[in-house]
């Protein structure tokens, strides 16, 4: 059962963590014939996020931030609700066997105590973000 929860967890960290702010934007169209090559490709470097302005690497350093952090902690907060729900499992076909009912709690008091650290942790990066580039 824990592989299983690793592997669901591995693959929702992977959907939702490559989906960021595309830096390079280029509109080089290869279907049209224009020549020398070299100055259409200029236009998409000076066109590009990356080289345009310091505001615009700025601004998408800190979208890129945000969704990473974002991603992790929606990857984190599914983790913990898979954790809550296989303790719940264990506590229901336990028997109640004082042993397997110890585990199964101490299973879902940890998650519960790592879902509001998280809930806190996600509140005051989010919190230093907004203040670091405020200042700026």
């Amino acid at each position: 059962m824990k592989k299983i929860l690793i592997l669901i967890g591995i693959f929702l960290f992977n959907i939702f963590s490559f989906n960021s702010v595309s830096a390079w934007d280029c509109a080089y169209d290869p279907t049209v014939n224009t020549w020398p090559l070299t100055e259409e490709l200029s236009k998409c470097l000076s066109d590009s996020k990356l080289v345009n302005s310091d505001a615009k690497i700025t601004g998408w350093f800190k979208t890129s931030i945000k969704k990473w952090i974002d991603n992790i902690s929606l990857f984190l907060w599914i983790w913990a609700v898979l954790w809550i729900v296989y303790g719940s499992f264990m506590l229901t076909v336990s028997a109640w066997e004082d042993e397997k009912v110890n585990k199964a709690k101490d299973i879902i008091k940890w998650s519960i105590i790592g879902f509001i650290w998280l809930i806190t942790a996600s509140l005051i990066i989010n919190v230093l973000v907004r203040v670091i580039y405020s200042i700026s």
